[in-house]
């Protein structure tokens, strides 16, 4: 029986390309017309398409999930779509990948996409107030796995970053910084609840410190857009009342605020420390390496996967409290670890 990964082999292409075009993913025109019709060939060849079908009338289940994620440009959620796809073909499902575009709140419609290509669950990424939020309570939501903030009635996994961010704000006070400053895109310091500018927020109270909160316009990916930012603030401030530190929002972020010192001729850590989140494989390789909090990404997708499959291999009468079935919804807690690399530790 032809999977997916086979079809892959056979085009020559990445398991997540031939996902994205056999699967009807939004915005497939990032693939090359030639990809594509190599793909689309291999599938006929292999006769993907007809074995699908005739899996799905003799079990009821098309053994394919649905995966919403942010905008694939950005790195954390091209790594998360590539970890689910192996992960989840390796228990013999197949993904259908559908992105939220920038800060996307009018989303329903994505999840309308998911469940009208007969999905047996979904792998919901969720940090923001969507539209989809309030639609994943709805009965037909029942098979999905939320990850990034819980949601009450649904099964949920949540990394418990303040935890991160607090071990890395007390890392860079006891590197004697005491002018400590936020560096993120303006519609996440906007948003209520990111932990990142919360528990910021919360330390500089509890250290009676100054809040520094420096904003840019555009994505938590543009590297171009944080390094325009943090030159100009290095250029056009005074010495004595620029940030010592820098948390930033993620480590995209963080490698723009480290070209954006080297470019105004400021030096890292000697001038300013710098911490990026989610320890993308990129904070380590920069010459300079990054200090990072470390969104345990593979152990959040594993245990989504587990709570996913076991909630659609559940019988159907499972609800909560009962001695046989699924509790009505599980909150799966993970832990990061902060990274500390040469771009925050001060020189002795």
């Amino acid at each position: 029986m032809a999977t997916l990964r086979d079809i892959a082999q056979h085009a020559g292409v990445h398991l997540s390309t031939a996902s994205y075009v056999l699967n009807g993913g939004r915005g497939s025109t990032r693939v090359s017309k030639t990809t594509r019709d190599r793909v689309l060939e291999s599938a006929r060849e292999l006769g993907y398409s007809a074995v699908r079908a005739a899996q799905q009338l003799r079990t009821g289940r098309s053994r394919v999930i649905g995966l919403l994620v942010g905008d694939l440009e950005n790195p954390f959620f091209a790594r998360m779509v590539s970890i689910c796809s192996d992960m989840l073909e390796r228990r013999g499902y197949e993904t259908i990948i559908t992105e939220r575009r920038r800060d996307e709140p009018a989303d329903d419609h994505l999840l309308n996409t998911l469940q009208g290509r007969g999905v047996d669950g979904m792998l919901i990424w969720s940090e923001t107030t969507t539209e989809a939020r309030a639609r994943l309570l709805r009965p037909d939501m029942e098979n999905c796995v939320i990850i990034g903030y819980p949601i009450e009635g649904r099964d949920s996994v949540v990394v418990q970053l303040e935890k991160g961010v607090i071990a890395a704000l007390d890392h860079l006070w006891n590197q004697g910084n005491r002018r400590i400053g936020f560096l993120g895109p303006r519609f996440a310091v906007a948003r209520y609840g990111d932990p990142r500018h919360m528990f910021y927020c919360e330390k500089a109270a509890v250290w009676q410190m100054p809040e520094r909160v420096y904003t840019f316009e555009g994505t938590a990916f543009d590297i171009s857009a944080a390094r325009e930012r943090v030159q100009a603030l290095w250029m056009e401030v005074p010495p004595e009342d620029r940030p010592d530190a820098l948390l930033c929002f993620n480590d995209m972020t963080a490698v723009g605020a480290l070209m954006g010192i080297r470019r105004a001729g400021g030096r890292v850590p000697d001038d300013i420390a710098i911490v990026g989140c989610d320890n993308l494989p990129i904070a380590s390789q920069m010459d300079v390496p990054i200090s990072s909090i470390c969104y345990p990404i593979e152990e959040v997708v594993a245990e989504a996967v587990r709570l996913l499959i076991e909630r659609i291999d559940a019988p159907s009468e499972s609800v909560a409290d009962s001695d046989e079935g699924l509790p009505a919804s599980r909150v799966v807690w993970v832990r990061p670890e902060f990274l500390v690399r040469e771009s925050s530790l001060r020189p002795v």
